[in-house]
């Protein structure tokens, strides 16, 4: 992040620090996976993302979110992995089990929204590689797509909600334990696929 973004989002730069070396470590394990060398590669890589986007389906349905964040719920992407599986005779239900919205503070939920939002801002690239394998944002690659004022916009407005966000110091360190879950949560379901 910028030294401006850091003046402008001291919240969000914190949060990029915070999670920076399990987020590489993420990365690297998807990657030596090779998603995009083969179809059935990339059907690993999309049933890992449904394990994911499937898990915290509650954080997008939460009202009390949505107070913070009014287009919460048209940012969920599970529907369209679905349909993505779909597309390449893959089945999604049983695949997941999902969070319990009750069971973290509202501050921990924004951590989690923090690393699924997030995630969108590296699919830019991913949506280029995918196109080798003749997949597209119209079948296969779905999930993949940005939405239609652009990532960039869309991320903005997401940093923008969250450091508007009036919170306490114990809420704050909250909010970076729940990016700190949630990527571990994602590593534990990248093993369940790639075991």
């Amino acid at each position: 992040m910028s030294s401006i973004a850091q003046v402008n989002f001291p919240r969000m730069s914190q949060l990029k620090r915070t999670t920076a070396e399990v987020h590489d470590n993420l990365d690297n394990k998807i990657m030596a996976q090779s998603p995009f060398a083969s179809k059935e590669n990339y059907g690993d890589f999309l049933r890992f993302q449904y394990l994911l986007l499937n898990h915290v389906v509650p954080i997008y349905n939460s009202q009390q979110l949505t107070a913070f964040f009014a287009d919460l719920a048209s940012r969920n992407r599970c529907d369209a992995i679905a349909l993505d599986l779909q597309d390449l005779g893959m089945k999604a239900e049983g695949l997941a089990e999902q969070i319990k919205f009750e069971d973290l503070t509202l501050a921990q939920a924004v951590g989690w929204l923090y690393v699924i939002e997030g995630s969108k801002l590296g699919a830019a690239m991913l949506a280029k590689e995918v196109t080798q394998l003749g997949l597209d944002a119209d079948f296969g690659a779905r999930f993949l797509a940005g939405p239609g004022n652009g990532r960039g916009s869309q991320w903005r407005e997401f940093m923008q909600s969250v450091e508007a966000l009036e919170l306490t110091s114990d809420e704050e360190q909250q909010l970076y334990q729940g990016a700190k879950d949630a990527f571990a949560v994602a590593h534990q379901l990248l093993d369940v696929i790639y075991q």
